[in-house]
């Protein structure tokens, strides 16, 4: 009786550590899917986090450029001058509100590439942390792809060795439930 509760416990961790493989296996296989995907987007992000900076940059020159204008047309008597006669005054203060926008604009790209700088970091932190639980799974994978070829040698050696005993075994279980 206990020969057979062995080979049983034998089998049933067989068929456990077969399932468990078939199991990782699927999990692997998705996994190396998100990881694929995963590093297409870290790419994707770092190209969209160069073309932003560009633009920053060029919105800060830009910027530059215009508060420099604004600075020397302010400091023109004739041009204030000019200003005041022919658009009251508009030309200068309209200057004013593009370089307020201006800044506001350049304000919110810097906001944005920071965004964009942290989502990055945290785009690897997630694909680095996926790597290792797929070097985690690929190990556990192996050692159910050894355990179900050891639990299944040694269910069909000591069924082979304790075939005699349990076929005795058997018959005398079979009469007894007859009987």
């Amino acid at each position: 009786m206990v020969k057979m509760l062995v080979l049983l416990i034998l089998l049933l961790s067989a068929i456990g550590s077969v399932t468990g493989y078939l199991f990782l296996d699927n999990e692997i296989a998705v996994g190396e899917a998100e990881i694929v995907e995963g590093q297409k987007k870290q790419e994707e992000g770092k190209s969209e986090m160069k073309e932003g900076k560009a633009e920053l940059k060029a919105g800060k020159k830009e910027l530059s450029e215009g508060k420099e204008d604004y600075a020397e047309a302010k400091d023109n008597k004739m041009l204030v001058l000019a200003d005041k006669l022919l658009n009251e005054g508009e030309g200068l203060e309209e200057g004013r509100e593009q370089i307020a926008e201006g800044n506001k604009e350049v304000s919110e790209g810097k906001r944005e590439v920071n965004i964009g700088e942290r989502q990055l970091e945290e785009g690897k932190q997630k694909l680095s942390r996926g790597k290792e639980q797929l070097k985690i799974a690929k190990n556990a994978r192996l050692a159910c792809a050894i355990g179900a070829g050891i639990f299944t040698i040694l269910t069909v050696l000591l069924g082979i060795y304790w075939r005699q005993n349990v076929n005795k075994l058997l018959t005398r279980v079979f009469k007894s439930v007859k009987g």
